[in-house]
């Protein structure tokens, strides 16, 4: 769990290590609001007061930013693969296409170091895209294959009995397992942007 350095000022970190959470767990984002090129930064030394960011350049991340800085942590970007497996915690939000994240994780090299660093068990925070692209595949413009770290597809919400895809606005959580990353979380309001859900394989244990 990322613990904030002293003095945090008073924040407390929820993450944990090896966690993913759904698409776009925060406040609707503004339309005015620029999209450039990832800021692909990256520091020689390592420290405990820091989280490395993979902001492949396809998304919104100001958000996620300012909840690190917020929580008492520096943030070193990504610019190649060597930085994911040097990275002692990594957050990987993603906003986009599953193809197309896969086509820039893939070409860059990037999809190997993620795989590694996750066999490593080092902590992982995966939001929107950076948890679906941890599955074996997605439906959308697909079938595409993803990272296979986790056993699985994602698919599209069915539509056929009524329900709106894709699926947008504030919707209370229901928290159905016990987790420190969404501890205290349970009936609070959080904005949805999302046509597709995770379905991980149960393995036949359990």
């Amino acid at each position: 769990m990322l613990q904030p350095p002293p003095p945090p000022q008073g924040a407390m970190a929820t993450g944990a290590a090896n966690h993913a959470v759904p698409c776009s767990a925060g406040r609707p984002k503004k339309r005015n609001q620029r999209r450039g090129p990832a800021s692909l930064s990256v520091r020689a030394s390592s420290d405990a007061n820091t989280v490395t960011l993979l902001d492949y350049g396809a998304g919104n991340v100001r958000s996620v930013r300012n909840a690190i800085r917020h929580l008492g942590f520096n943030i070193r970007d990504v610019r190649s693969p060597e930085d994911i497996l040097a990275a002692d915690r990594l957050v990987f939000p993603g906003v986009g296409a599953f193809g197309s994240a896969m086509d820039v994780l893939t070409r860059t090299g990037m999809a190997d170091a993620l795989r590694e660093y996750i066999r490593r068990d080092r902590p992982f925070l995966g939001i929107c895209l950076g948890l679906q692209l941890l599955f074996d595949s997605s439906e959308e413009n697909g079938p595409v294959s993803g990272l296979g770290v986790i056993p699985g597809v994602v698919r599209r919400f069915d539509s056929s009995e009524g329900l709106i895809v894709p699926h947008i606005g504030w919707n209370a959580l229901q928290i159905t397992k016990d987790t420190q990353l969404l501890q205290g979380a349970d009936g609070h309001h959080v904005y949805f942007v999302h046509s597709y859900h995770a379905l991980p394989v149960r393995s036949k244990s359990t």
